[in-house]
C-alpha cells in the first residue's frame, strides 16, 4: 500500500487533507484517484489508513479508516557514518542501509575519500530524498535524516554521543562484531564505515581513543557501498532476528 510520511500528528481527526508536494505525488506521479488507499505515517510515527474522498488542484483529501502502531522500527538508534563514495555508490548505500533498519546516515569526508568536500546542499538533498523514498518502499516508520557532511574528525567527536561505537577495519584481526556487540547496551549504535581507499591507522587510532570498538565483519574485504549494510544486516540478526 502507498505510504507517505508527514510531520504533523494527525491525532484523532476524521478527515485530513494533504500538503501540495504530498497531494501532487499522489496525483501527478502515483496517478491515485478516489476511493483508494493509503498509509500515512505522522510525526509520532503512527500509522494511519486512508481512503482518498477527493483529488484535485486544490490538494488530496483523505478520511482515515484506522489508527495503529507502526512495527517495523526497532527500539534505539543505529547511526551510520558512512565515508562519502563516488557517484551511484553512495546513493546505494542510503537506499540499502535505510531498507536495513538504519535510523540515521552522517556523511563524512575521511582522508582517502574520493569525493572531496563541497559547500553544495543539493547532494544532501538529493541524498535525503533517496532515503524518504527507501523508506516508502521498506515500510518505515520514519524517514532517516541525512545529515549535513562533516570531517572525519568531527564524526569522531559527534560519535562519543553514542553508547556503542563500532569500528569495522580490515587491518582488524582479533575482535569480531559479534564479539564486539556481546553483553552490550544496543540501544543507541553508531559505527564508521570507510571510503574506497579504506581508513588510515591514524584513523583507526583516532576513533579507538574516542570509545570506539575496532572490529572485523569478515575473512573478506567488503567495498564501501556493501560493507554498511552489511553491518545493518549483522545487527538486525543480533537485534531482531
Amino acid at each position: 500500500m502507498t505510504r507517505i510520511f508527514i510531520q504533523n500528528d494527525i491525532g484523532d481527526k476524521e478527515i485530513f487533507t494533504l500538503d501540495r508536494e504530498d497531494s501532487h505525488y499522489l496525483i501527478s506521479v502515483l496517478r491515485m484517484r478516489p476511493g483508494e488507499e493509503l498509509i500515512i505515517v505522522d510525526g509520532p510515527g503512527k500509522e494511519n489508513v486512508a481512503e482518498i474522498e477527493n483529488a484535485d488542484k486544490e490538494g488530496v483529501t483523505v478520511r482515515l479508516t484506522e489508527r495503529r502502531d507502526c512495527l517495523s522500527e526497532r527500539d534505539g538508534n543505529i547511526v551510520l557514518y558512512q565515508s562519502v563514495s563516488k557517484g551511484e555508490r553512495m546513493d546505494l548505500t542510503i537506499q540499502k542501509s535505510v531498507e536495513l533498519g538504519v535510523t540515521k546516515i552522517v556523511p563524512v569526508f575521511s582522508e582517502r575519500c574520493v569525493v572531496k568536500p563541497s559547500k553544495d546542499g543539493k547532494k544532501t538533498d538529493r541524498w535525503q530524498k533517496i532515503a524518504l523514498e527507501a523508506a516508502r518502499q521498506s515500510g518505515r516508520g520514519i524517514v532517516p535524516e541525512v545529515a549535513e557532511p562533516m570531517s572525519f574528525k568531527e564524526a569522531v567527536e559527534d560519535s562519543k554521543n553514542r553508547k556503542l561505537i563500532l569500528f569495522p577495519w580490515e587491518e582488524e584481526h582479533g575482535t569480531t562484531l559479534k564479539q564486539a556487540i556481546e553483553g552490550r547496551d544496543m540501544s543507541d549504535i553508531g559505527f564508521f564505515i570507510g571510503p574506497e581507499g579504506g581508513f588510515t591507522a591514524e584513523e583507526a587510532d583516532m576513533a579507538e581513543s574516542a570509545g570506539a570498538h575496532k572490529v572485523t565483519i569478515g575473512k573478506r574485504i567488503l567495498r564501501t557501498e556493501t560493507a554498511g549494510p552489511a553491518v545493518l544486516a549483522m545487527l538486525l540478526y543480533h537485534t531482531e532476528l
